[in-house]
């Protein structure tokens, strides 16, 4: 089995890292541009060389047209008098042309005869011959290389072809060819290692990254942060690093509360557990205990069942994490706080809960928001002593609870929103001290918060706060 997947693996072609692909990528950019560059530059360099042999046969055509013009009668270049002798006709204008020759517009020619080869005639030489096409520039091959020809017209059925050797341009095109190569391949081996040297730079806190990434996958180490310094808020690369850090910050502060919650829950439930145990082993000799005794010990373990249930939902409630988009919905509040507070009446059926509540429409998770509002109720009850008046004001997405009871002592108000806490003087009453903590957990993941204070006149006073949806205006 391993010899198989070591082939496979062998087979397998390595991926180039990121540091050679964007050096490579940048080596080819550069390259084509600089090859572009080249070429328009040859291109363009030949087409001006041309013009300058052009502009040179134009100037011997001219001499050439007032020359056999004015000597027709001397070298018979009409066409209804063709002289096929045309011997100082070359030297009559000078000897830097290459070949020339006389041509009519029957396709008939009249050359040097010092001149051995003759010049092509086409259809176009025939026509501009024939006065109904104007002066043809065009480049032809020959014996002793290309050349460069012109056919311009003379009248009267005739033309003249001129051409002009083209060696000395290529010798040239070749010269500056080979510089703007050796040129072009020295800029594209600077830009190589110009590339290598920035991705280098550029990628090096990428690496960084990677490398603490890495030790943090291996060592489980999530306190190790990324030196950022000045660049968190320069670059890309240092917003990426400092996003990095606090991406780590929520992942350890999440994971430090996760272990802190079960670490709490364990020390919460060794109590019912122990309680539930012992009592337990005194059923085992129910046999033994008066009917009165059976029947308290049997509502000691159905209340340490009860107070075991309840730990155990908090904790699960307390361990969720944030609800997905799909389960947010639009309800009224006011509706949702009515119902929480026929409910907590049910309950403690001694308590007087006065209501003031205002319209009012929130987005979030009615299921948990009900949690959250029953929570408050219930601790307002419990306050109270079973007894009394609770007042549930709701106004603009505020929700205020206010309790007659002996009211918070200042040293205890700090924390009674953390998990598991218990003032003392409610210690050795039902309760796990996670209700008032669940409150806190709803209002963060719906976006609002919650206070707590003692009020005037007496009495606790808690308060949770939604953000409420935008009411339309009407016109």
């Amino acid at each position: 089995m391993s010899r198989w997947s070591d082939g496979a693996a062998a087979d397998k072609p390595r991926r180039l890292k990121l540091r050679t692909r964007l050096t490579l990528a940048a080596t080819l950019a550069v390259a084509i541009g600089i090859g572009a560059g080249v070429s328009f530059a040859y291109i363009a360099l030949r087409s001006e060389l041309l013009g300058g042999v052009d502009l040179q046969l134009s100037r011997q055509v001219e001499v050439a047209q007032h020359f056999l013009v004015a000597n027709s009668d001397q070298f018979n270049v009409s066409a209804t008098h063709r002289n096929p002798k045309g011997g100082s006709l070359r030297r009559q204008f000078g000897d830097s042309v290459s070949e020339m020759q006389v041509v009519h517009s029957d396709g008939g020619t009249v050359k040097p005869d010092t001149q051995t080869g003759a010049l092509p005639v086409g259809p176009l030489d025939r026509a501009v011959a024939a006065g109904t096409q104007g002066e043809v520039f065009r480049t032809i091959g020959s014996s002793s290389g290309e050349v460069r020809m012109v056919t311009a017209p003379l009248g009267d059925g005739a033309a003249v072809q001129i051409a002009l050797p083209l060696s000395g341009v290529d010798q040239q095109l070749q010269q500056i060819g080979l510089k703007l190569l050796i040129a072009g391949a020295a800029g594209v081996l600077c830009s190589a290692f110009l590339g290598w040297w920035v991705t280098r730079t550029a990628l090096r806190p990428v690496a960084r990254l990677t490398e603490t990434a890495e030790r943090i996958t291996a060592t489980n180490d999530l306190a190790h942060r990324l030196d950022v310094g000045a660049s968190a808020d320069r670059d890309e690369l240092g917003r990426l690093a400092s996003s990095f850090n606090a991406m780590l910050d929520a992942v350890q502060d999440s994971t430090d509360r996760q272990r802190q919650l079960v670490a709490d829950a364990s020390h919460e439930l060794r109590t019912p557990l122990t309680s539930l145990r012992t009592n337990i082993e005194v059923l085992r000799k129910i046999d033994l205990l008066e009917p009165e005794d059976r029947s308290a010990l049997i509502d000691s373990v159905l209340t340490g069942i009860d107070d075991l249930t309840a730990l155990v939902t908090d904790t699960v409630e307390l361990a969720r994490g944030e609800e997905p988009a799909a389960a947010i919905t639009e309800f009224r509040w006011d509706l949702l706080i009515e119902r929480s507070v026929d409910r907590a009446h049910g309950h403690w059926p001694n308590v007087v809960f006065q209501t003031d509540l205002a319209e009012c429409e929130v987005a979030g998770v009615p299921e948990r928001v009900t949690r959250a509002v029953a929570n408050l109720l219930d601790n307002a009850a419990k306050f109270s002593c079973g007894l009394g008046e609770v007042q549930v004001r709701l106004r603009a997405g505020t929700l205020e609870v206010r309790d007659h009871g002996p009211g918070i002592p200042p040293e205890d108000l700090p924390h009674v929103f953390d998990r598991f806490y218990r003032a003392a003087a409610m210690r050795d009453r039902p309760g796990s001290g996670l209700g008032l903590a669940i409150v806190a957990q709803v209002a963060e993941s719906h976006g609002g918060s919650v206070s707590a204070a003692n009020a005037s006149g007496g009495g606790a006073l808690l308060t949770l706060t939604l953000p409420v949806l935008a009411q339309p205006t009407l016109d």
